[in-house]
């Protein structure tokens, strides 16, 4: 967890933004089932995690705010002895107020009893969810489920969706946030660099992958930020490639695209490394082509710039450059070889919340910059990603110490032989 005092400031922010006489909840989310007896491991809804720093499912938090004054519930799940016993379990009521700043702390099993005094003692008019739909077909979870129930027990209160002040606040980041990306940045070079160390022609591409998984995993990430894509070859040209599992060769190049998360707040880097540590001309003639695109938009991080812009920028410098070694004829054919966008917000999310491309960066936003080249005619693909700090002039690239550049790559793979 975060410092207390970082929960306590961003939940007086929201409560300060709420109407009087009104409350406002959000769920942490549940187990889900994977097969028979075994759930997936649980991920907790990042908002709730934002407001309390409880990782815990089946948690409520709970505010009102009644002539003026608010009032702060969480409630939690007790377990039993039973628990305790299977599952290794525990609940420490005072450290859980220490942690979280918010001194009642309750069964989940009161939570009826409580909503309904508080909705009968008080003119409770407005009623604010957080609600993160992303498409109307999905299945109801456990806030739109509260939501609806409150909705028919009380027809006359007004439901008011508070996700977007929130995403909001998320979007500048606190100094301990920022300390939580710089940690897993951190985890994220040395997991990295443990690859490149290890890697050699032959391995598959899981095999090399598990030089990263052990750094994280040494460190207590058990979940990555997200599914790491090592992808050699023309796998490399495929976006969303997770397989895995291909033999690499000698003269390939495998692009990897990861990261770890410390606390939640995650890292996003993508790297492309000849696998026997030595690029060809050509290989490196492409490669730089990235770079420069990447180093161009890196170049023009600063407050007050609009983030599309960047893609703009990385884009014409890669046409330019394929131009120029003969790849192309005229920059606009540079579509042939460039699918995607070039990068997004990122925070307690890898995609993190945030108008990815309409927004005006401020000073303590975190984004990433990800120009990207893939030619299934040569079967290489190739994307360079850092993960950036917008500073008071510039930027600060947080993954600026994973090897980049031909000579850091050949460098260190070298050395590393």
């Amino acid at each position: 967890m975060l410092a207390t005092d970082f929960y306590i400031r961003k939940r007086k922010e929201l409560t300060d933004w709420m109407m009087d006489n009104s409350i406002y909840f959000v769920h942490s989310g549940e187990m889900i089932e994977s097969t028979d007896d075994e759930n997936y491991l649980f991920e907790p809804y990042r908002n709730f995690v934002y407001l309390t720093g409880v990782k815990e499912p089946g948690a409520i938090y709970l505010a009102s705010k009644i002539n003026g004054k608010v009032s702060e519930t969480l409630f939690m799940h007790i377990p039993t002895e039973r628990e305790m016993r299977w599952t290794g379990v525990k609940f420490d009521k005072e450290q859980l107020q220490k942690d979280t700043g918010i001194n009642n702390i309750v069964p989940m099993e009161t939570w009826e009893d409580v909503i309904s005094r508080l909705m009968f003692k008080n003119d409770v008019q407005d009623v604010y969810m957080d609600m993160a739909r992303w498409r109307m077909s999905y299945a109801l979870n456990p806030e739109q489920r509260i939501a609806h129930e409150l909705q028919k027990a009380y027809p006359y209160i007004t439901m008011h969706n508070a996700y977007q002040k929130i995403c909001s606040m998320r979007t500048v980041k606190s100094k301990e946030e920022i300390e939580a990306h710089c940690k897993s940045a951190a985890i994220t070079e040395e997991a990295v660099k443990n690859m490149l160390k290890n890697m050699k022609p032959g391995m598959t591409e899981c095999q090399i992958e598990a030089y990263y998984d052990f750094v994280l995993k040494s460190y207590n990430v058990k979940i990555p930020a997200f599914w790491t894509i090592a992808a050699t070859g023309k796998n490399a040209c495929i976006m969303h490639y997770v397989d895995n599992n291909t033999k690499t060769k000698d003269g390939d190049m495998i692009l990897f695209d990861l990261g770890a998360q410390w606390d939640h707040y995650c890292t996003d880097v993508s790297r492309t490394y000849p696998v026997n540590g030595k690029f060809t001309e050509r290989q490196k003639q492409l490669y730089n082509a990235v770079l420069k695109g990447l180093d161009a938009a890196l170049a023009a991080t600063k407050p007050g710039q609009l983030k599309g812009e960047l893609q703009l920028i990385s884009k014409r410098v890669m046409a330019e450059e394929l131009v120029k070694i003969g790849k192309i004829s005229t920059v606009e054919e540079i579509d042939k070889y460039y699918f995607h966008g070039s990068g997004h917000f990122i925070g307690l999310n890898t995609h993190d919340v945030g108008d990815h491309d309409g927004m005006i960066l401020e000073e303590d936003m975190m984004f990433t910059l990800e120009p990207g080249l893939y030619f299934d005619d040569e079967e290489i693909g190739i994307r360079i990603e850092d993960t950036i700090l917008v500073t008071k002039d510039g930027c600060e690239v947080l993954s600026a110490g994973i090897p980049k550049t031909v000579e850091e790559i050949e460098a260190f793979m070298k050395k590393g032989e």
